[in-house]
């Protein structure tokens, strides 16, 4: 069990990176949302929309990678609803690569991509198996949805019923937050900021709930 010293020090450095990232998100709002740069990305034609996908995967699949970059990009060129979407399908390309990754080549490749700290993580999730895991780790679990696909490639999950509930179970918080933020002002750096600082706070506190819910699992099943 985690000391309550060390997760106080894991919260705050998570907060002041939060605090942190945030001020460069207001400060680069100005650049993301002029006439030049708009107009450099939609040049790149059908190649904008797939580096947004891809880069979104990529950011997953390589854990420590932030995808955020490639997120406020995509708000401000096509838009939040069109970004959201972007996500969703770059979080499906992830989900498969991680539990292909995981399936086949297991914990000695995953730990390269992720570091040992993240593959602690993965290996709860992984002991804590099950559908109803997986169904409620997709539903509130989003912030932790790389170390869940993980996860799932290590254990013996088959891969459409795997794919199936990510795509299902994933739309739910995809929408909600799609609802919450769709009438934030983007082109403003206060509405960027509201949305980042917003979307990391509940990252963290979903975060804590899912992991909180994955420890009793795991303690349940060491006591049966």
């Amino acid at each position: 069990m985690e000391k309550k010293p060390d997760l106080v020090g894991k919260l705050l450095v998570i907060i002041f990176g939060i605090i942190l990232v945030g001020i460069l998100v207001n400060l680069s709002v100005p650049y993301l949302n002029s006439a030049r740069f708009k107009a450099f990305i939609e040049g790149m034609g059908p190649l904008g929309p797939i580096f947004i996908v891809s880069f979104t995967a990529f950011s997953q699949i390589f854990a420590p990678l932030p995808g955020s970059p490639a997120s406020l990009i995509s708000i401000a060129v096509y838009g939040y609803t069109t970004t959201v979407i972007f996500v969703y399908f770059g979080g499906l390309l992830s989900a498969s690569i991680s539990f292909y990754l995981s399936r086949r080549f297991g914990r000695k490749l995953v730990i390269k991509f992720v570091g040992q700290n993240t593959m602690n993580e993965i290996d709860d999730f992984a002991r804590a198996e099950g559908t109803e895991v997986l169904i409620i780790s997709r539903l509130i679990g989003f912030p932790l949805f790389d170390y869940i696909s993980y996860a799932a490639g290590l254990t013996n999950i088959p891969f459409n019923k795997y794919f199936a509930i990510t795509a299902v179970c994933s739309i739910i918080p995809t929408l909600i937050l799609a609802v919450l933020f769709k009438g934030l002002d983007f082109s403003s750096r206060t509405g960027f900021t509201i949305w980042f600082v917003s979307l990391n706070m509940v990252g963290l506190v979903f975060g804590l709930l899912i992991k909180k819910y994955i420890n009793k699992r795991n303690n349940e099943k060491k006591i049966s």
